[in-house]
């Protein structure tokens, strides 16, 4: 997958730009609040067709604008050309096109362009609630196993289904409803589950080859736990027939993969309870990273990845590994900096051939080419 061109309007204080990136690397820097973040922000919108850092429309349209469009080519996995583009309103309405075609599914950009972001939200990963990781777990899912998200899609209309009869009452009609929609919310728990401790299992020995190989062995593992209690209920069904009056008084679905989490340690601690600031930014690194390497290896693809401030709290050690790491998973690449030199060394000796941008007041006002 690859961005070929990018035209953004109306993304915060970008009012009109235009690139032409870097097959491999790309480097965009400029001071505070120039716009180097938001630019981030536009591919990703482009990418995904949500923003990273909030999930309303209105904080990223560009004061006194009624909508943001964003508009690129895209080369996908077999090198054929689309064009793509995004617009997002005021009110909310996003509407998606590929190839002139309008589409409805958020999905069909996030198959023709993956990506990956770090940036100051990603900290979640590591400090937020289950929901990041578990979002993390479901991204690589959906680039590795084709049937994933229908499986999924499949798991939500029973938990909905069945979350609607828990909050309506407790007689025997009720009950009857509510064994269909168990059946139905563990037979496809079941799938998700296993696709979980798949992929988790693929990531924890990338994980480890990633560390050792290119930044140092770190005490890092990951450990599933799938959203309800296996020793005592070896499958969701035992344990969803065994606690049906537990959800009827408490009128919600409690047990199962939507409740599952995904712990990251750190030695004996957990890594949000014992790493600095530092290390929490290398172990995001190192999580990701892992999971360009584990997309590669079972896919044959390489993600975008959006690295916004990467030479911060990270010292030359590690920025040297990763730019390491860069070279030999060619992902196309954009990171951001406040200035070229703050941007390590080692990337630009491994990295000649790459473009720089320089914004400021939301205009891109200079390109070097490399």
């Amino acid at each position: 997958m690859l961005l070929k061109s990018l035209e953004v309007s109306h993304v915060r204080n970008l009012q009109s730009l235009k690139l032409l990136p870097h097959s491999t690397m790309n480097f965009v820097v400029g001071p505070n609040g120039s716009g180097k973040t938001s630019l981030l922000e536009a591919i990703y919108l482009l990418a995904s067709g949500r923003s990273f850092r909030t999930p309303l429309a209105r904080k990223i349209i560009s004061h006194q604008q009624s909508e943001l469009t964003v508009f690129g080519e895209i080369l996908d996995s077999s090198g054929i050309a689309h064009r793509v583009g995004i617009s997002k309103g005021l009110d909310g309405d996003t509407l998606v096109r590929i190839d002139g075609v309008r589409r409805e599914r958020m999905s069909d950009l996030a198959t023709l362009l993956p990506a990956i972001s770090i940036d100051a939200s990603s900290f979640e990963l590591v400090d937020g609630g289950p929901s990041e990781r578990r979002h993390l777990l479901d991204w690589g899912l959906f680039h590795v196993e084709h049937d994933f998200l229908e499986q999924w899609k499949s798991y939500q209309v029973a938990v909905k289904q069945k979350a609607t009869l828990l909050r309506t009452g407790n007689d025997s009609h009720i009950r009857k409803q509510l064994a269909h929609w168990n059946e139905q919310q563990a037979v496809w728990g079941e799938k998700i589950q296993a696709s979980r401790v798949r992929y988790v299992d693929a990531l924890q020995l990338a994980l480890h080859r990633t560390t050792a190989h290119y930044v140092g062995t770190l005490p890092l593992s990951l450990e599933y736990r799938p959203g309800w209690n296996r020793a005592t209920y070896p499958s969701l069904m035992e344990c969803l027939s065994a606690n049906i009056n537990a959800e009827l008084e408490r009128q919600a679905c409690c047990y199962g993969p939507h409740k599952a989490e995904l712990l990251i340690h750190w030695g004996a601690g957990l890594a949000r309870d014992v790493c600095s600031r530092g290390q929490k930014k290398l172990v995001l690194y190192a999580v990701r990273l892992a999971q360009v390497m584990t997309l590669f290896e079972q896919r044959k693809l390489v993600p975008l990845l959006l690295l916004d401030d990467m030479p911060a709290e990270l010292d030359d050690h590690n920025l040297h590994s990763i730019a390491r790491f860069l070279r030999d998973y060619p992902c196309q690449t954009f990171i951001t900096a406040i200035h070229g030199q703050a941007l390590s060394k080692a990337l630009f000796e491994l990295f000649q051939d790459h473009r720089m941008f320089h914004v400021e007041h939301g205009q891109l006002i200079q390109t070097i080419s490399a």
